[in-house]
């Protein structure tokens, strides 16, 4: 994968001066603090192991008053790095929110989108392996001892902030996946819907 840099631009808050860079290459993440002392911050790409991300309100007496749009990474030492855009009586919100989406749209293309075809190598040569908190089996998924799916079985429904595994005939039986907790929840949810959509004997098939 070969990209030429990105660079996303974040103004102030009150201001619309810029004041930090976020810097995208094939090498990794630069945050580029623009009007601080604070060096530079690069996240490696090759180390970023899992991201999550979210939208949290802050409540006085019911009115909100705070939003706060936040993406983490997690290194392969669980060394967690935060990007966060802080709004405020809803000063520049949709203008964080923007910016917020096109982080995360870099993030996947960058380094993420490598994950899901990891994993989607490995579901093609049966290999056991757990991802965000669900276990792929070669005939199917679980999640406890006591919730296991077929391949025919599994059925995906999704909100914005999150998405529930359910059996097919029965939603009770079901895990419920937020993108602001779990990590690489996204990466399993493409997986899921690209598995489920393959015809059974490509879902059965095995390394020749």
């Amino acid at each position: 994968m070969n990209h030429p840099s990105n660079t996303i631009e974040i103004p102030g808050l009150i201001q619309n001066r810029v004041m930090k860079k976020m810097v995208f290459n094939d090498e990794g993440l630069t945050i580029e603090k623009l009007l601080s002392f604070d060096p530079n911050v690069f996240i490696p790409g090759e180390c970023i192991a899992a991201f999550r991300f979210g939208i949290h309100d802050s409540f006085v007496y019911k009115f909100a008053f705070s939003r706060q749009y936040f993406i983490e990474t997690r290194d392969f030492q669980n060394k967690i790095s935060r990007i966060t855009l802080n709004s405020y009586f809803g000063t520049k919100s949709k203008t964080y929110y923007k910016i917020w989406a096109e982080l995360l749209q870099q993030l996947w293309e960058y380094y993420i989108v490598n994950q899901l075809s990891y994993y989607k190598e490995l579901f093609t040569i049966q290999q056991l392996f757990e991802l965000s908190g669900v276990t792929f089996h070669s005939d199917g998924i679980s999640w406890d001892k006591d919730n296991r799916l077929k391949w025919n079985e599994i059925a995906v429904k999704t909100s914005q902030t999150h998405f529930v595994i359910h059996h097919i005939d029965n939603p009770n039986q079901s895990k419920c996946i937020v993108f602001a907790i779990h990590w690489n929840a996204v990466v399993l949810q493409s997986l899921l819907k690209d598995v489920i959509k393959q015809p059974v004997k490509v879902r059965k098939s095995s390394r020749t």
